[in-house]
């Protein structure tokens, strides 16, 4: 039988309860493991602000992204630190698939395993859903886990 070695674990991040249960399996899986955690969060290209609202509006909206996105991985940071695991993060802009953004983020990273919520944020904050993680399921490289 050929050994299971994971030397980093992807988490798509959304602030939802969901996603932070997501990094905490990640956390607790990177601990036994020696993987290192990597957090991502995608954000939503929305075309209508982009050719109808002014700069200031698609503006605003990103660095509003970016900004909860920064809250969430220093929430994930400190979980991560308390179990001496090694985390990165990147925020992806202009996404128009999130389930791409992951699946392909996996890929060029060389992700071992994708944990990932299985729901996430309602209204115009809303990044991953079920949708998403059956997307990613579908079509990873790697072995997906689904916290629910």
């Amino acid at each position: 039988m050929t050994e299971i070695s994971m030397k980093k674990i992807l988490v798509p991040v959304d602030g939802s309860d969901s996603s932070v249960l997501a990094v905490r399996h990640a956390i607790a899986l990177a601990e036994m493991s020696g993987a290192e955690v990597l957090l991502m969060h995608a954000v939503v290209s929305l075309p209508y602000l982009q050719h109808k609202a002014g700069g200031d509006i698609l503006d605003t909206y990103v660095e509003e992204a970016k900004r909860y996105a920064e809250m969430w991985f220093e929430q994930a940071r400190q979980m991560a630190a308390k179990s001496n695991v090694r985390t990165t993060s990147e925020v992806i802009l202009e996404a128009e698939s999130i389930a791409d953004v992951i699946v392909n983020y996996a890929r060029s990273h060389n992700v071992d395993l994708i944990v990932i919520g299985s729901r996430g944020r309602t209204g115009l904050k809303r990044f991953l859903l079920g949708s998403v993680a059956s997307g990613v399921v579908s079509h990873a490289h790697c072995p997906v886990l689904i916290v629910r």
